[in-house]
């Protein structure tokens, strides 16, 4: 009796002091600059740069982050580091720009991305070019069970801080980068039907453009059928 006690015993401490594996950063909420804004916000450098305070919320199992930044209309990408949840970043007035924020530790090689913002970063500027339009469906990279009525219906979303989006262009066929235009049911339509076969690739891209005629490709999305 007391050889099966201690063997019991023994088999709960070695079940107790087993340690869980090591966990990837939580998600990542962005809080500042404002997804689809102007940003006015933040001390002037000289008349061209404005250092914008970039801030988001802590991520659990975190340790470090990286914040990337893209300037949209030259593609020109900027890059800090900082163990702290907000920084300050000096970038060049009327100009969009996307950012996002990745967070890791040194406990495991994964790390967790944010969402993608956009912003703009405000200065003289009379009238302001749409942001990249969003794909809501399919997200980009997604595989899809061929569906049975062998259509994929395509929706995404614009935003313009001017709020006047004239209209949307929508490139799609199975080569990259898509150049065939396809018919939409109404010049700011947000929704597209496409017929699909089993097996093929779909690249798709969305052209926004303003009443001002200032015109912004979204980035190249993509699913599978299979």
């Amino acid at each position: 009796m007391k050889k099966y006690f201690l063997i019991g015993c023994f088999a709960v401490f070695l079940a107790c002091g087993k340690e869980a594996p090591p966990s990837p950063p939580g998600p990542i909420s962005l809080v500042f600059p404002t997804q689809n804004l102007d940003c006015a916000q933040g001390s002037l450098v000289n008349e061209v740069t404005r250092r914008i305070p970039f801030e988001w919320r802590e991520a659990t199992e975190s340790e470090s982050y990286r914040l990337e930044i893209i300037q949209l209309s030259s593609g020109q990408k900027t890059t800090q580091n900082t163990l702290l949840t907000s920084i300050e970043v000096p970038l060049r007035m009327g100009e969009a720009y996307s950012w996002q924020v990745i967070a890791s530790n040194t406990k495991v090689l994964e790390t967790t991305p944010s969402a993608l913002w956009y912003f703009f970063n405000a200065g003289s500027e009379i009238t302001h070019a749409p942001f990249p339009a969003t794909a809501l469906t399919p997200l980009s990279g997604s595989q899809i069970t061929m569906p049975a009525e062998g259509q994929v219906s395509l929706r995404w979303s614009g935003s313009d801080i001017d709020n006047d989006i004239a209209s949307y262009t929508l490139l799609l066929e199975n080569q990259s980068p898509p150049s065939t235009n396809r018919s939409l049911n109404g010049a700011t339509a947000t929704q597209f039907t496409a017929n699909v076969v089993q097996g093929a690739t779909y690249y798709w891209q969305v052209v926004t453009t303003d009443l001002s005629g200032n015109s912004t490709p979204s980035a190249v999305f993509d699913f599978k059928i299979d």
